[in-house]
């Protein structure tokens, strides 16, 4: 866009999209901290077996993740924290006291 002059103007407009440099340094930013981030801590319950494990798992986890590392299948699965169901796609926090409680239905 040219301005009174004829010279371009070369200032910022609102509506534009930031310079490619800036979502560089930003996704840089969250790399680092991804990367830095603190395992968190499990301690979790079989009630089918009585048998208590502390497991640790990379900072963001889900229950998904979890399960995978105990080598159990989700779809035969209740996992509880504080008596409330939690879904498959929750997000694990560090300190957490879960409950895993096997199902089985049939006549």
């Amino acid at each position: 866009m040219t301005n009174i002059s004829g010279f371009r103007d070369r200032r910022r407009r609102p509506g534009l999209a930031t310079p490619a440099k800036n979502y560089w340094f930003k996704s840089l930013i969250k790399d680092f901290f991804i990367w830095v981030s603190i395992p968190v801590k499990i301690k979790v319950k079989l009630a089918r077996t009585n048998e208590t494990r502390e497991i640790t798992l990379k900072n963001g986890s889900k229950i998904e993740d979890l399960l995978k590392q105990i080598k159990l299948k989700p779809d035969t699965l209740i996992i509880m924290n504080k008596d409330k169901p939690i879904p498959i796609d929750g997000l694990l926090t560090d300190g957490q006291d879960l409950t895993i409680m096997q199902v089985s239905s049939g006549g």
